[in-house]
């Protein structure tokens, strides 16, 4: 699979959020948009990420682990590009 960066980076927000609407609120897009590249992302990897439910959303251990793993790299990509521009 190729990594989809833009998808990490929605994950990372939901994960942070522990909120499909209030990632996709930041993000400037719909939940369904959000709910959407998760489900891409899971459906990729072959596991389930996030735990949904009517009132919360939380991570599977692999989503906990995932998360960890890409956090610092999503920021370090984050100032690269603020120090470019």
């Amino acid at each position: 699979m190729v990594p989809d960066l833009n998808a990490l980076a929605v994950f990372a927000l939901v994960a942070e959020e522990r909120s499909f609407r209030a990632a996709a609120d930041r993000l400037g897009v719909t939940r369904s948009a959000v709910s959407q590249t998760i489900r891409r992302l899971e459906e990729g990897l072959g596991i389930a990420l996030v735990l949904r439910t009517t009132r919360s959303v939380g991570l599977t251990e692999a989503g906990e682990a995932l998360r960890a793993e890409i956090a610092p790299g999503l920021a370090e990509m984050g100032a690269a590009l603020a120090r470019a521009a």
